[in-house]
């Protein structure tokens, strides 16, 4: 399936072109299926999708937004970004409460109607593991499913059947199922959770059953893209039909504790070369002919529980918090740093050493995360005139 991830990367796959793009004649019958039942489901919606590409012509952007509501997770794993933020962290390590305000359901629906007179489509529940979550419908509700594109992250513990056709049926419309290595007994390890495999295996045919849209999301910790194991796990997901989301090893969160799980440039094309070959992809893959590079902000943000914002999962300073400053202010703060708004080629925290030391010494000894706007990322940074 050569340069088949070209065409499957995590944004497009969220964007809905209309039926006359010509990029409709590279889409799958199944791809187009999808998009024209969207397009019958919920035409708001499809149409703000489908205006994404003309947005970025204007040199507007349309970030998907990561909603961190709860970090309550069934799962202790390895290479959690989210270490930091959750209250066992917190309790245990630092012998402390988080006293800031968290984010409730009046906070979503202001976000959801902030975001969608900017524009924006596109919502990620994330977390923690979003499925443990008492008010998950609530969230979904909050969101609007009428105006926006919702997608959940899990780790398929709770995917069953039933599960799956209930997440239709409150109007989401993507599932992305994280799944460390295709060999059982390696993911269980790195998941820290025995079982976890098969039940996410399980949750990968309840969600094609119910009709969600799905892609696997797997972390490439280094000597792992050379390895059989995720050579067969790029084939697997091919012949499902099913997009393979490679996000690197990140030397943050729970990763600071293993920085030789860090991937080095080689790996990385390996999975370029990958990707001609099997429906695999990372952040920084094109898509429908929009080369972001990194994505910081472009292409996606962050909100935290207690409702600051910051330009990657991975990047730990904020740009502001929602209760003190407009989406639309923080997305042009965020567009104004030199080291987010311009282009780049590279992934920031993954792959610029200067950027990945200065985060690591503003991120030292902080117990509550992120470091917020003005000690990590300031006006002072920004991109002038």
């Amino acid at each position: 399936m050569p340069q088949s991830a070209l065409f499957n990367s995590y944004i497009k796959d969220l964007i809905v072109n209309p039926i006359e793009d010509p990029a409709d004649q590279l889409l799958s019958d199944a791809e187009k299926e999808r998009r024209n039942g969207l397009r019958a489901r919920k035409p708001y919606v499809a149409a703000k999708l489908a205006a994404i590409a003309d947005m970025e012509e204007r040199g507007e952007i349309s970030p998907i937004i990561r909603l961190e509501k709860s970090y309550l997770c069934n799962f202790h794993c390895t290479h959690c970004s989210a270490e930091f933020y959750m209250d066992r962290h917190l309790e245990k390590v630092f012998k402390i409460t988080d006293t800031r305000q968290q984010m409730n359901l009046d906070d979503v629906r202001a976000l959801s109607k902030q975001a969608d007179e900017l524009g924006l489509a596109r919502f990620v529940i994330t977390g923690g593991e979003p499925l443990v979550m008492k008010d998950f419908d609530a969230v979904v509700e909050a969101i609007d499913p009428d105006k926006h594109y919702v997608i959940t992250d899990t780790n398929g513990w709770f995917l069953d059947q039933k599960k799956a056709q209930h997440l239709k049926k409150i109007g989401v419309e993507k599932v992305q199922i994280s799944i460390d290595s295709f060999v059982e007994d390696e993911h269980d390890s790195f998941r820290n959770k025995p079982g976890s495999y098969k039940r996410a295996m399980r949750a990968i045919d309840a969600a094609q059953e119910a009709g969600l849209n799905l892609i696997i999301q797997t972390v490439l910790v280094k000597g792992r893209a050379r390895t059989k194991e995720f050579r067969d796990f790029c084939e697997f997901s091919t012949k499902r039909g099913i997009g393979l989301y490679v996000s690197y090893a990140k030397p943050t969160g729970a990763c600071k504790e293993h920085p030789d799980f860090v991937i080095d440039k080689e790996e990385a094309d390996i999975v370029r070369e990958l990707e001609k070959e099997f429906n695999v992809f990372t952040h920084m893959t094109p898509s429908y002919g929009s080369y972001k590079g990194c994505i910081t902000v472009k292409g996606i943000i962050t909100v935290t529980s207690s409702m600051e914002v910051t330009p990657c999962p991975y990047i730990d300073f904020s740009l502001g918090n929602l209760r003190q400053t407009s989406l639309k202010e923080i997305l042009a703060r965020g567009m104004r740093n030199p080291w987010l708004g311009p282009y780049r080629p590279d992934c920031l925290i993954g792959e610029d050493l200067k950027f990945m030391q200065i985060h690591a010494e503003k991120t030292n000894g902080v117990t509550l995360l992120p470091v917020p706007w003005g000690k990590g990322f300031s006006d002072e940074d920004s991109v002038t005139g």
